[in-house]
Protein backbone atom coordinates (compact mmCIF):
# COMPACT_ATOMS: atom_id res chain seq x y z
CA UNK A 1 0.00 0.00 0.00
CA UNK A 2 1.26 3.54 -0.24
CA UNK A 3 2.01 5.93 2.00
CA UNK A 4 -0.10 8.88 2.93
CA UNK A 5 0.59 12.32 4.62
CA UNK A 6 -1.92 14.68 6.74
CA UNK A 7 -1.20 18.89 7.03
CA UNK A 8 -2.92 20.34 9.67
CA UNK A 9 -3.12 23.89 8.28
CA UNK A 10 -6.67 24.59 10.33
CA UNK A 11 -5.74 27.34 12.94
CA UNK A 12 -3.73 28.42 16.07
CA UNK A 13 -2.49 24.38 16.94
CA UNK A 14 -0.09 23.53 14.09
CA UNK A 15 0.83 27.11 13.90
CA UNK A 16 -1.12 28.17 10.66
CA UNK A 17 -2.00 31.51 12.37
CA UNK A 18 1.26 32.66 12.92
CA UNK A 19 2.31 33.32 9.30
CA UNK A 20 -0.34 36.47 9.85
CA UNK A 21 2.51 38.14 11.20
CA UNK A 22 5.36 37.84 8.97
CA UNK A 23 5.92 39.87 5.95
CA UNK A 24 8.20 37.89 3.87
CA UNK A 25 6.39 34.54 4.24
CA UNK A 26 2.90 32.95 2.71
CA UNK A 27 1.35 30.33 4.24
CA UNK A 28 0.05 28.66 1.34
CA UNK A 29 3.66 29.20 -0.14
CA UNK A 30 4.89 27.35 2.90
CA UNK A 31 1.96 24.10 2.59
CA UNK A 32 2.33 23.98 -1.37
CA UNK A 33 6.50 22.97 -0.13
CA UNK A 34 5.06 20.84 2.00
CA UNK A 35 3.38 19.00 -0.54
CA UNK A 36 5.77 19.16 -3.32
CA UNK A 37 8.36 17.44 -1.30
CA UNK A 38 5.99 14.93 0.08
CA UNK A 39 5.53 14.02 -2.85
CA UNK A 40 8.83 13.82 -4.63
CA UNK A 41 9.83 12.08 -1.94
CA UNK A 42 7.46 9.37 -3.26
CA UNK A 43 4.15 10.05 -0.75
CA UNK A 44 1.55 9.56 -2.75
CA UNK A 45 -2.03 11.08 -1.79
CA UNK A 46 -2.22 14.30 0.62
CA UNK A 47 -5.05 15.84 2.67
CA UNK A 48 -4.77 19.09 3.95
CA UNK A 49 -6.75 20.31 7.18
CA UNK A 50 -8.42 23.47 7.12
CA UNK A 51 -10.09 25.56 8.86
CA UNK A 52 -8.74 29.19 9.63
CA UNK A 53 -9.17 30.79 6.90
CA UNK A 54 -10.35 27.76 4.95
CA UNK A 55 -11.34 29.31 1.72
CA UNK A 56 -8.95 31.33 0.26
CA UNK A 57 -6.06 28.36 1.54
CA UNK A 58 -8.04 25.82 -0.73
CA UNK A 59 -8.48 28.21 -3.47
CA UNK A 60 -4.38 29.22 -3.73
CA UNK A 61 -4.14 25.08 -3.39
CA UNK A 62 -6.93 23.49 -5.07
CA UNK A 63 -4.76 22.82 -8.36
CA UNK A 64 -2.16 20.90 -6.64
CA UNK A 65 -4.19 17.59 -6.22
CA UNK A 66 -4.43 17.68 -2.58
CA UNK A 67 -7.81 16.84 -0.44
CA UNK A 68 -8.97 19.29 1.84
CA UNK A 69 -10.39 17.93 5.14
CA UNK A 70 -12.56 21.04 6.60
CA UNK A 71 -12.57 21.58 10.86
CA UNK A 72 -15.65 23.08 11.05
CA UNK A 73 -14.40 23.55 15.02
CA UNK A 74 -10.75 24.48 13.89
CA UNK A 75 -11.19 27.04 16.98
CA UNK A 76 -11.38 24.64 19.81
CA UNK A 77 -9.50 21.41 18.54
CA UNK A 78 -6.09 20.50 18.91
CA UNK A 79 -3.66 18.81 16.48
CA UNK A 80 -4.30 15.11 17.80
CA UNK A 81 -8.16 16.17 16.36
CA UNK A 82 -6.53 17.17 13.15
CA UNK A 83 -4.81 14.48 12.97
CA UNK A 84 -7.29 11.64 13.84
CA UNK A 85 -9.42 13.39 10.83
CA UNK A 86 -6.73 12.70 8.46
CA UNK A 87 -5.86 9.32 9.20
CA UNK A 88 -9.31 8.35 9.38
CA UNK A 89 -9.89 9.15 5.89
CA UNK A 90 -6.39 7.59 4.72
CA UNK A 91 -6.07 4.82 6.54
CA UNK A 92 -7.98 2.09 4.13
CA UNK A 93 -5.53 3.88 0.77
CA UNK A 94 -2.49 3.96 2.80
CA UNK A 95 -0.40 2.25 4.78
CA UNK A 96 1.75 4.55 6.50
CA UNK A 97 0.82 8.29 7.02
CA UNK A 98 3.12 10.91 7.84
CA UNK A 99 1.68 13.85 10.14
CA UNK A 100 2.92 17.78 10.20
CA UNK A 101 1.68 20.95 11.47
CA UNK A 102 1.48 24.24 9.10
CA UNK A 103 4.11 25.36 11.18
CA UNK A 104 7.18 22.55 10.44
CA UNK A 105 7.18 23.10 6.26
CA UNK A 106 10.75 23.30 6.38
CA UNK A 107 11.70 19.87 6.44
CA UNK A 108 13.72 18.28 3.41
CA UNK A 109 13.28 15.30 1.03
CA UNK A 110 15.82 13.69 2.09
CA UNK A 111 14.46 13.39 5.54
CA UNK A 112 11.12 11.87 4.23
CA UNK A 113 13.62 9.41 2.51
CA UNK A 114 15.26 8.77 5.50
CA UNK A 115 12.11 8.08 7.48
CA UNK A 116 10.87 5.77 5.12
CA UNK A 117 13.65 3.70 5.45
CA UNK A 118 13.09 2.91 8.89
CA UNK A 119 10.83 -0.01 9.36
CA UNK A 120 9.03 0.83 12.92
CA UNK A 121 5.59 1.92 13.80
CA UNK A 122 6.46 5.37 14.41
CA UNK A 123 9.47 7.08 13.02
CA UNK A 124 10.49 10.59 14.84
CA UNK A 125 12.89 12.98 13.35
CA UNK A 126 15.04 14.18 15.69
CA UNK A 127 17.76 17.54 15.32
CA UNK A 128 20.31 18.25 17.82
CA UNK A 129 18.65 15.92 20.21
CA UNK A 130 15.03 17.75 19.75
CA UNK A 131 12.21 15.93 18.36
CA UNK A 132 10.92 17.55 15.34
CA UNK A 133 8.41 16.93 12.71
CA UNK A 134 7.04 15.23 10.43
CA UNK A 135 5.69 12.29 11.95
CA UNK A 136 5.55 8.97 10.12
CA UNK A 137 3.01 6.35 11.94
CA UNK A 138 1.09 3.24 10.56
CA UNK A 139 -2.06 3.93 9.60
CA UNK A 140 -3.26 0.77 12.29
CA UNK A 141 -2.68 3.18 15.12
CA UNK A 142 -5.45 5.39 14.05
CA UNK A 143 -7.96 4.03 16.08
CA UNK A 144 -5.48 4.07 19.16
CA UNK A 145 -4.69 7.60 18.49
CA UNK A 146 -8.28 8.52 18.11
CA UNK A 147 -9.01 6.68 21.46
CA UNK A 148 -6.11 8.85 23.64
CA UNK A 149 -7.74 10.58 26.57
CA UNK A 150 -4.63 12.43 28.07
CA UNK A 151 -3.87 16.15 27.71
CA UNK A 152 -0.33 15.27 25.91
CA UNK A 153 -1.32 15.28 22.48
CA UNK A 154 -0.57 13.06 19.31
CA UNK A 155 2.98 12.31 21.11
CA UNK A 156 0.78 11.61 24.08
CA UNK A 157 -1.21 9.35 22.26
CA UNK A 158 1.52 7.53 20.41
CA UNK A 159 3.69 6.61 23.76
CA UNK A 160 0.33 5.38 24.99
CA UNK A 161 -0.09 3.14 22.27
CA UNK A 162 2.82 0.83 23.37
CA UNK A 163 4.27 0.84 19.78
CA UNK A 164 7.68 0.87 19.07
CA UNK A 165 8.99 4.47 18.20
CA UNK A 166 12.53 5.40 16.32
CA UNK A 167 13.74 8.67 16.98
CA UNK A 168 15.78 9.17 13.95
CA UNK A 169 18.81 11.85 13.55
CA UNK A 170 18.98 14.12 11.09
CA UNK A 171 21.05 16.56 9.56
CA UNK A 172 17.80 18.62 8.94
CA UNK A 173 17.28 21.76 11.10
CA UNK A 174 13.72 22.05 8.97
CA UNK A 175 12.26 19.16 11.40
CA UNK A 176 12.74 21.96 14.15
CA UNK A 177 11.82 25.09 12.72
CA UNK A 178 8.52 26.53 13.96
CA UNK A 179 6.79 29.40 12.47
CA UNK A 180 6.06 30.74 16.09
CA UNK A 181 9.27 31.65 16.17
CA UNK A 182 9.61 34.19 13.78
CA UNK A 183 13.50 34.99 13.51
CA UNK A 184 14.91 31.74 13.49
CA UNK A 185 12.26 30.20 11.26
CA UNK A 186 13.00 33.15 8.03
CA UNK A 187 16.55 32.46 8.96
CA UNK A 188 16.43 28.70 7.86
CA UNK A 189 13.64 29.86 4.85
CA UNK A 190 16.03 32.06 3.40
CA UNK A 191 19.31 29.69 3.41
CA UNK A 192 17.37 26.37 2.21
CA UNK A 193 15.00 28.40 -0.71
CA UNK A 194 18.15 28.86 -2.92
CA UNK A 195 18.86 25.52 -2.76
CA UNK A 196 14.83 24.67 -3.60
CA UNK A 197 14.56 25.08 -6.97
CA UNK A 198 13.31 21.81 -8.69
CA UNK A 199 12.15 20.99 -12.49
CA UNK A 200 7.54 20.67 -12.12
CA UNK A 201 6.43 18.25 -14.54
CA UNK A 202 2.58 17.88 -15.32
CA UNK A 203 1.36 14.62 -17.52
CA UNK A 204 -1.91 15.03 -19.12
CA UNK A 205 -3.10 12.39 -21.66
CA UNK A 206 -4.82 14.12 -24.79
CA UNK A 207 -6.44 12.68 -27.80
CA UNK A 208 -8.50 15.30 -29.49
CA UNK A 209 -8.48 17.43 -26.63
CA UNK A 210 -6.52 17.20 -22.63
CA UNK A 211 -8.71 14.35 -20.90
CA UNK A 212 -6.89 13.34 -17.93
CA UNK A 213 -4.25 15.12 -15.69
CA UNK A 214 -3.52 15.41 -12.17
CA UNK A 215 -7.24 16.95 -11.28
CA UNK A 216 -9.26 13.55 -12.97
CA UNK A 217 -6.89 11.67 -10.77
CA UNK A 218 -7.38 13.14 -7.88
CA UNK A 219 -11.12 13.11 -8.35
CA UNK A 220 -11.34 9.53 -9.13
CA UNK A 221 -9.07 8.85 -5.97
CA UNK A 222 -12.02 10.42 -3.95
CA UNK A 223 -14.66 8.94 -5.79
CA UNK A 224 -13.18 5.45 -4.83
CA UNK A 225 -13.01 6.13 -1.38
CA UNK A 226 -16.46 7.95 -1.21
CA UNK A 227 -18.38 6.34 -3.41
CA UNK A 228 -19.61 9.38 -4.33
CA UNK A 229 -19.52 12.27 -7.17
CA UNK A 230 -20.66 15.17 -5.04
CA UNK A 231 -18.90 14.33 -1.94
CA UNK A 232 -15.72 13.91 -4.17
CA UNK A 233 -15.94 16.85 -5.94
CA UNK A 234 -15.96 19.14 -2.17
CA UNK A 235 -13.38 17.48 -0.59
CA UNK A 236 -10.99 18.33 -3.89
CA UNK A 237 -12.00 21.96 -3.71
CA UNK A 238 -13.77 21.15 -7.36
CA UNK A 239 -17.24 22.23 -8.26
CA UNK A 240 -19.97 19.57 -8.94
CA UNK A 241 -20.71 20.42 -12.41
CA UNK A 242 -16.60 20.48 -13.15
CA UNK A 243 -16.07 16.89 -12.04
CA UNK A 244 -19.23 15.77 -14.26
CA UNK A 245 -17.13 17.49 -17.10
CA UNK A 246 -14.06 16.02 -16.09
CA UNK A 247 -15.79 12.65 -16.05
CA UNK A 248 -17.66 12.85 -19.37
CA UNK A 249 -14.58 14.26 -21.44
CA UNK A 250 -12.57 11.25 -20.23
CA UNK A 251 -15.23 8.80 -20.93
CA UNK A 252 -15.39 10.37 -24.49
CA UNK A 253 -11.58 10.38 -25.31
CA UNK A 254 -11.34 7.26 -24.25
CA UNK A 255 -14.86 5.38 -25.70
CA UNK A 256 -15.63 3.14 -22.52
CA UNK A 257 -16.94 3.94 -18.78
CA UNK A 258 -14.96 5.58 -16.24
CA UNK A 259 -17.36 5.98 -13.55
CA UNK A 260 -20.46 3.53 -13.08
CA UNK A 261 -23.10 6.31 -11.42
CA UNK A 262 -25.92 5.10 -9.80
CA UNK A 263 -28.74 8.22 -9.26
CA UNK A 264 -30.96 8.98 -6.77
CA UNK A 265 -31.08 11.14 -3.34
CA UNK A 266 -29.76 14.25 -2.10
CA UNK A 267 -26.01 13.53 -2.40
CA UNK A 268 -26.48 12.36 -5.88
CA UNK A 269 -26.28 9.23 -5.43
CA UNK A 270 -23.60 6.22 -5.64
CA UNK A 271 -20.70 5.73 -7.61
CA UNK A 272 -17.76 3.63 -8.29
CA UNK A 273 -14.65 3.37 -10.10
CA UNK A 274 -14.55 0.49 -12.62
CA UNK A 275 -12.13 -1.88 -13.85
CA UNK A 276 -11.13 -0.22 -16.85
CA UNK A 277 -10.76 3.04 -14.63
CA UNK A 278 -8.82 1.94 -12.27
CA UNK A 279 -6.58 0.63 -14.42
CA UNK A 280 -5.93 4.21 -16.31
CA UNK A 281 -5.06 5.15 -12.43
CA UNK A 282 -2.63 2.95 -12.12
CA UNK A 283 -0.87 3.21 -15.58
CA UNK A 284 -1.26 7.10 -15.27
CA UNK A 285 0.41 6.97 -12.10
CA UNK A 286 3.39 5.17 -13.03
CA UNK A 287 3.84 7.38 -15.83
CA UNK A 288 3.73 10.52 -13.87
CA UNK A 289 6.43 8.72 -11.00
CA UNK A 290 8.83 8.08 -14.18
CA UNK A 291 8.40 11.23 -15.91
CA UNK A 292 9.16 13.13 -12.61
CA UNK A 293 11.96 10.91 -11.78
CA UNK A 294 13.51 11.31 -15.39
CA UNK A 295 12.68 15.17 -15.28
CA UNK A 296 14.20 15.63 -11.91
CA UNK A 297 17.64 13.31 -12.74
CA UNK A 298 17.94 15.36 -16.21
CA UNK A 299 17.57 18.67 -14.18
CA UNK A 300 20.63 18.08 -11.97
CA UNK A 301 22.25 17.19 -14.99
CA UNK A 302 21.97 20.16 -16.93
CA UNK A 303 21.46 22.64 -14.28
CA UNK A 304 23.60 20.97 -11.46
CA UNK A 305 23.52 22.78 -8.09
CA UNK A 306 23.31 26.06 -9.29
CA UNK A 307 21.73 28.16 -12.40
Amino acid sequence: MKTGAVIAAAGVPGGFSSYDTMENVDAADMIRRMIFSFRRSGVADIVVVTGYKAEETERKLKKLGVVFLRSPSYETEQLIDYAVRGFSYLRHSCRRIFFCPAENPLFTEETIRLMLEQKAPVVIPSYEGKKGHPVLADSDLTDRIAAYRGDRGLKGAIDASGVQVVVLPVGDGGVIASARREKEFELIAEKQFPQDIHPRVKVQLVKNEAFFGPGMMVLLKQIEVLGNIREACEKTGMSYSKGWTLIRTAEKEMGCTIVERSPGGKHGGTARVTATGRRLMDKYEKLCREAEAYTEKRYRELFGREI
